[in-house]
């Protein structure tokens, strides 16, 4: 994608997170939230317009982008009915599946998982199917669970949309960069403080692309860790804070504030602070990512398993400190 394209996705991004600012959709702080005066929402809005404007040159050159297009649909709908409407959990959680099970269908499922080609294990037709579809689903709400702090998913996702751009040349490749303009653009309205949130229009919508264009990019068993490993941050974090929330006897869906990101901020750390700390380790694994695309074999397994074991030891050392900072950890 050219630079031209690229700015004109950030100006459009830019320029429809203005007018969902003026629209004046309010999010109303509870007792979970991270902020305390209600503030607009749609942001996610902007970065699918950047999303779609992107998609429009990979489309006149012949690829296929019919999974990140869906998923931008799909997910965004959904998100926008549910900032509107507050659809309960559960029928988003059905919707989230039927969408996830369209995007393996047009996708592609995981038919192999492996440290490399040598090591590669076959998976039966129901098994990487219903694989895919779970990695659907836990990827589109990782990313809605962790969006509750200024900056966090503009800091995750500008340098995995990069990182995207860069180790493809297929829509995968558009999509990222058009999303990492999107989220620069909706940057303006959210970072330092926040002035506009995505809304669920926004973050179930980035997470549903991510899993989408990992699934149509994946061609080796040894791929298939590329991606996690990608976002790992967001899912450590909501991941290991399920089994905290299990651990404390907290009901699966019982509201809580005990992600890493809340409990930093409940230890007094600014949002910024919180959202750099992630920029920088997602960068990490991006890079990451990137190596292990480039030298293949078994290096991405090792490079994620090496991974999750250092972000299951943060995880932990953050919820030990806020032990010993007397947070109640089933709240």
């Amino acid at each position: 994608m050219s630079a031209i394209w690229i700015f004109l996705c950030f100006a459009l991004g830019t320029g429809v997170c203005w007018l969902a600012k003026r629209a004046g959709v309010l999010d109303h702080p509870n007792h979970r939230s991270s902020h305390s005066r209600p503030t607009p929402r749609g942001g996610g809005l902007g970065v699918l317009a950047a999303l779609g404007l992107g998609l429009v040159p990979a489309l006149q050159a012949g690829l296929d982008i019919r999974p990140a297009a869906m998923a931008a649909l799909g997910f965004g709908l959904l998100g926008l009915a549910d900032d509107l409407l507050a659809l309960g959990t559960w029928l988003k959680f059905g919707v989230v599946i039927v969408l996830g099970s369209l995007l393996v269908w047009l996708a592609g499922s995981v038919a192999a998982i492996g440290a490399g080609e040598a090591l590669a294990v076959p998976l039966p037709v129901w098994l990487g199917f219903g694989g895919s579809v779970l990695w659907v689903f836990v990827a589109a709400n990782a990313v809605n669970f962790m969006d509750g702090s200024d900056g966090l998913i503009v800091a995750i996702f500008v340098p995995v949309g990069l990182a995207l751009g860069l180790t493809g040349e297929g829509a995968g490749g558009y999509a990222g960069y058009a999303l990492a303009a999107g989220l620069a653009g909706f940057a303006i309205f959210n970072v330092p403080r926040a002035f506009l949130f995505l809304g669920d229009v926004g973050s179930l919508a980035i997470g549903g692309v991510f899993a989408a264009i990992a699934l149509q990019r994946i061609e080796t068993p040894g791929e298939v860790w590329l991606y996690p490993l990608m976002i790992l941050p967001v899912l450590a974090d909501v991941l290991l804070t399920l089994v905290g929330k299990i651990r404390n006897g907290i009901g699966f869906l019982s509201p809580h504030r005990t992600h890493a990101y809340q409990l930093l901020s409940r230890m007094g750390w600014p949002h910024w602070r919180v959202a750099l700390a992630y920029f920088i380790t997602t960068s990490l694994c991006a890079v990451m990512a990137m190596l292990g695309a480039a030298l293949g074999g078994v290096v991405p397994f090792a490079m994620f398993a090496g991974a999750v074991v250092v972000a299951t030891l943060l995880h932990a050392g953050i919820r030990r400190q806020a032990i010993r900072s007397g947070l109640d950890l089933k709240a």
